[in-house]
């Protein structure tokens, strides 16, 4: 009996581990340039991201927010661990997992791209 108590606390840390490939990663590991510059498109900025609430407590939601202008702008949000729900500059994160995370956010205006990331925490 004792042998299954000691191992119930590892089958719930690995419980809450994802392989690499469950979720894209992005190309970034830090915060990358931030660029605003002119072409085609018009004005092209990058600035940062938002996420209300962080910490956000697990199994709850936050909005995450990539404050970027210029037009025809795509956005493609990753995370190792956790659930990205949602499309376009805002979307959100959710995890069931205490710990820190990382989201990435890659926005092109079809000439220029830029690539953020930033950590978020996951509470009890």
């Amino acid at each position: 009996m004792k042998k299954i108590l000691y191992l119930l606390p590892l089958v719930f840390f690995l419980g809450c581990q994802k392989k690499q490939q469950d979720i894209p990663h992005g190309t970034s590991t830090h915060y990358s340039q931030t660029i605003s510059s002119l072409n085609s498109n018009g004005p092209f900025s990058f600035t940062s991201i938002d996420i209300n609430p962080n910490p956000v407590q697990k199994g709850n939601v936050a909005k995450v927010t990539a404050n970027a202008t210029g037009k025809n702008l795509s956005f493609k949000w990753s995370t190792p661990h956790g659930d990205i729900f949602g499309t376009g500059s805002t979307v959100y994160y959710s995890d069931s997992c205490i710990g820190t995370y990382q989201i990435t956010c890659t926005v092109s205006d079809g000439t220029n791209s830029v690539t953020i990331t930033v950590n978020i925490t996951i509470v009890d």
